[in-house]
């Protein structure tokens, strides 16, 4: 019978070594989760009803519990982005910040609308200005344009009028409108109006002459003005 008694003996004791490297395992794997940071792994299973030691809730990536670290301060412990953890100081600044934050961007918006609107006005104000001055060109054009031609006219009847006898030039110029006689005497020889002003009626004849000298006067003045706003300023003394 003893001899039978041997290798009961020995497969019991390879059974008992089996659960004892099994127990020992289970701890080594306990020890290497905390050591790692990681709460959930850190709880190993009860071995034959024995019960290990709790794990810290929470660790740092160094293996110590963040709310153990005393490099932590308390309130950085917490979230600070969970508002249920925040407090009501913390809330009402962040409340505060967003309001500020969306006053910025409104009026940021503003200014940029804003801007697009001036830019708007000032295109516009462009337009407007190239086309005055494309009307101005237009006018100044046109203007030239009718001078030349009155002129021309004036040059046509200066000629006609010195080609006619004086008689018959005085009998034209007692109906002739004051604008156009002047234009015209202002353009011819001087030996040419001498026998046509003699030949009109004198009443017609000094009021040619009075209109004539103040025309006359009224150039010098205009021709004066011109010279002297031309003229550079003295220097002063």
């Amino acid at each position: 019978m003893k001899p039978r008694l041997i290798p009961l003996v020995i497969v019991a004791a390879c059974l008992l070594l089996g659960v004892k490297v099994a127990d020992i395992w289970t701890v080594i794997q306990a020890h290497a989760a905390t050591a790692q940071g990681d709460p959930a792994a850190a709880k190993p299973e009860a071995a034959k009803g024995a019960a290990t030691p709790a794990q810290p809730a929470a660790a740092q990536p160094g293996g110590v519990p963040e709310s153990l670290d005393p490099a932590v301060p308390a309130k950085q412990a917490t979230s600070t982005t969970d508002p249920l953890l925040m407090s009501p100081e913390e809330i009402d600044l962040l409340q505060k910040l967003a309001a500020r934050r969306a006053e910025l961007d409104k009026r940021a918006q503003d200014i940029a609308q804003q801007e697009v609107l001036l830019k708007a006005a000032e295109q516009r104000i462009d337009d407007k200005i190239t086309k005055l001055s494309t009307i101005e060109n237009g006018i100044d054009v046109k203007v030239q344009q009718k001078q030349q031609q009155d002129a021309e006219r004036v040059q046509g009847l200066v000629k006609i009028y010195e080609a006619m006898k004086p008689v018959d030039a005085a009998r034209i110029f007692q109906e002739l409108d004051m604008p156009v006689l002047l234009d015209v005497l202002e353009h011819m020889k001087e030996r040419k109006v001498a026998p046509i002003l003699a030949a009109l009626d004198p009443n017609r004849a000094k009021e040619i002459t009075d209109a004539l000298a103040a025309r006359r006067d009224q150039e010098a003045k205009i021709n004066a003005a011109s010279n002297a706003a031309a003229a550079p300023a003295a220097p002063p003394k």
